[in-house]
């Protein structure tokens, strides 16, 4: 079998990654079964020393961009809650987003790079310890990863060490948070390995 190259595979994946702001609580009201174009959804929070100011965070698919607001808006529960950004992958790293392993804690950070230096700092963070996917966007940053670790307290420092990478201008960091996440087909317990059941 071929393997597809990172840039196509990007551009044909339905992935968009959706940033929610000031949310309470999406993923408890959240029904997996009415909105099968989710594949992941979080409550989140930032990890200590971040400026990550997003309260949850969605992979929703979709081929047509045009669809995507009434989309990413399936999840929102009160007036007041809005998506606050949004991302297309234009390059998976070495793993697409919510790959296995699925650490049963975990996080995602935003990053900023130096111009021209987006690829290096793709293939830098394919080696770092607790790496689960990552991707370089098309948005108001320039590369999307996830971390995660056995140890509650171990992931959030390892999404903030991705500022030691030359060429990283910034790093936002947040971890989920809440009781429960969703990850296709069902929601999960946070804190658990993705493979226990409820």
């Amino acid at each position: 079998m071929v393997e597809m190259d990172p840039v196509e595979l990007a551009a044909r994946s339905p992935d968009v990654y959706v940033f929610y702001e000031d949310t309470t609580d999406l993923v408890g009201p959240f029904v997996p079964e009415r909105h099968k174009d989710y594949r992941f959804l979080a409550n989140m929070e930032a990890c200590p020393e971040s400026s990550w100011s997003w309260s949850g965070l969605a992979i929703v698919e979709t081929k047509n961009l045009y669809h995507l607001h009434g989309l990413a808006e399936a999840a929102v529960i009160e007036q007041s809650d809005h998506v606050g950004d949004t991302a297309k992958p234009v390059k998976f790293g070495a793993k697409v987003l919510r790959s296995p392993p699925h650490f049963p804690n975990f996080g995602f950070a935003r990053l900023g790079v130096v111009e021209g230096s987006a690829q290096a700092v793709l293939d830098e963070i394919d080696n770092r310890a607790g790496y689960s996917g990552s991707a370089m966007v098309s948005g108001t940053f320039e590369i999307l990863v996830e971390l995660g670790s056995d140890d509650p307290h171990d992931f959030c420092e390892l999404l903030m060490a991705l500022a030691e990478i030359s060429g990283v201008t910034g790093v936002e960091a947040g971890q989920v948070t809440g009781e429960w996440y969703y990850y296709r087909p069902r929601k999960r317990r946070v804190g658990r390995p993705e493979d226990e059941e409820g």
